[in-house]
């Protein structure tokens, strides 16, 4: 019985984070996120093609997909496993349904909104530490990967800082990890300088 419960339950992670509420918003407001701006579904191009509204809605939605997939640790009942790293793992599982959605064919975003809702129910200090260490990122280049990567970089050490258990320390050094893997477009069009500022739609 727990075994095929704790199934439905990594199920359902995954397919919480696969959820492309980019796209929702996006056909909602009759636009699509895929042939504006950089042609993400995630939180940075749906404020450049939706707005400040649209793309907050967007961002709240898929940070709560992490949040909400962490939650789920409280009724998995996985033998042999406890609540932080059952968070951790469902978590993870989140991430990668947002970034290799069943919905999608397979596709994707980039999971920054994601891995912070997870870290946002991991530890909520070390999130608003990792968004701040975003927001600078952003004000001094203008670009929201420089952000993101700055953000995903920090989160293993200001994990450890806070005193994280093992189990979210390793989160945040495989989602940091993953981050850059999925922004590898991203650093060659910065190192380039074809990368797309947060204010602008289209280069």
């Amino acid at each position: 019985m727990f075994g095929i419960w704790t199934l439905i339950i990594v199920v359902a992670a995954y397919l919480l984070g696969a959820v492309p509420f980019g796209q929702v918003v996006a056909r909602a407001a009759q636009k699509d996120l895929t042939k504006s701006g950089s042609g993400n579904t995630g939180a940075a191009n749906a404020f450049r093609a939706l707005g400040a509204r649209g793309g907050a809605i967007v961002l709240l939605c898929d940070v709560l997909k992490g949040t909400v997939a962490c939650l789920l640790a409280y009724v998995a009942l996985v033998p042999g496993f406890a609540i932080p790293a059952t968070k951790a793992c469902l978590g993870f599982l989140a991430v990668l349904g947002h970034n290799y959605s069943v919905f999608r064919g397979f596709k994707g975003g980039k999971g920054i909104a994601t891995t912070f809702g997870v870290v946002l129910a991991l530890h909520p200090k070390v999130a608003l530490m990792a968004a701040l260490v975003w927001l600078a990122g952003v004000a001094l280049t203008k670009y929201p990967s420089v952000g993101s990567l700055s953000a995903v970089t920090a989160l293993p050490i200001l994990m450890a800082l806070e005193g994280g258990d093992i189990s979210s320390i390793v989160f945040c050094v495989v989602a940091a990890g993953f981050a850059f893997y999925r922004h590898k477009a991203n650093i060659e069009r910065l190192r380039q300088g074809r990368e797309l500022r947060y204010d602008e739609r289209s280069k």
